[in-house]
């Protein structure tokens, strides 16, 4: 079941209705009361890269209150969003962390001095606890109360930092022991070759040694010689124990090509 809050606005504008994409059901319905807010705007300008449509036009909204002068971009590539951003010289982005790229997003805004906040739903600790490591300077939920949002926004362009040093360095703690277990998980891929990962990879597409063998252009003896490579060294006994412990591990093709410093976040 969906939950709004309501915003009254002034009377020459229609009522807003702001949807949460979160969990509220154990929250009830209340209206949001913004007066206060218009006795004392924000201002600035705030891009928003969100690449679901509806929390980032909700967040706009929330931020029109306060007089907050914003532009969305849903841009799947990076570079665009970058040329978005520059383009419309914020005081301030916020960035969902539920986009695929929101960690190279930030690391590359910040290192250009542009703000960056994460807006999270909750359930990724870990990707945010990257993006504050990328440069962010904090994180709003949500499930938060309006007036948190603003209040993050309105220290951000202040240039105050949202986290406390201690909840910081619990973030950054996480993320490391994250990292760890990942790098655990992941350690007996590490021995394989390149072409070994390549192959292993297309078994986990569920193509077969033959047609791996045609689309690689080699015999089908190489690939099965490959293949018994592969099961050696991750030390299981069939083609299906091999691609279960890759998925089971979060592996990838990519995965040995990762920077060690990335790997897991």
């Amino acid at each position: 079941m969906s939950h709004a809050l309501k915003v009254k606005v002034a009377p020459s504008r229609a009522d807003i209705f702001v949807v949460a994409t979160t969990n509220l059901a154990a929250q009830p319905v209340r209206e949001f009361e913004p007066a206060h807010i218009a006795d004392a705007p924000i201002g600035g300008r705030v891009v928003i890269v969100d690449q679901m449509a509806l929390m980032a036009e909700s967040l706009a909204l929330v931020l029109h209150t306060a007089e907050v002068t914003t532009s969305i971009t849903r841009e799947s590539s990076l570079d665009a969003v970058v040329r978005h951003v520059r383009a419309f010289d914020p005081d301030l982005v916020l960035v969902g962390a539920t986009n695929a790229d929101a960690v190279d997003a930030v690391r590359t805004l910040t290192r250009s001095g542009v703000k960056v906040v994460v807006v999270t739903d909750g359930t990724d600790r870990i990707r945010v606890a990257a993006c504050i490591e990328a440069g962010a300077t904090g994180a709003v939920a949500t499930s938060d109360p309006v007036d948190t949002l603003l209040n993050a926004v309105r220290e951000t362009v202040a240039g105050r930092r949202l986290l406390s040093p201690t909840t910081e360095r619990d973030l950054l703690g996480e993320l490391q022991l994250h990292r760890r277990d990942h790098a655990m998980r992941l350690a007996k891929f590490q021995n394989l070759s390149n072409r070994e990962s390549e192959v292993l990879w297309a078994l986990m597409l569920g193509k077969s040694a033959s047609e791996i063998a045609e689309e690689s252009y080699v015999s089908i003896a190489t690939i099965r010689s490959q293949i018994k490579a592969i099961l050696r060294k991750l030390e299981v006994n069939s083609q299906l124990a091999a691609v279960a412990l890759a998925y089971q591990a979060g592996w990838t093709r990519e995965s040995f090509r990762t920077p060690a410093s990335q790997r897991g976040f």
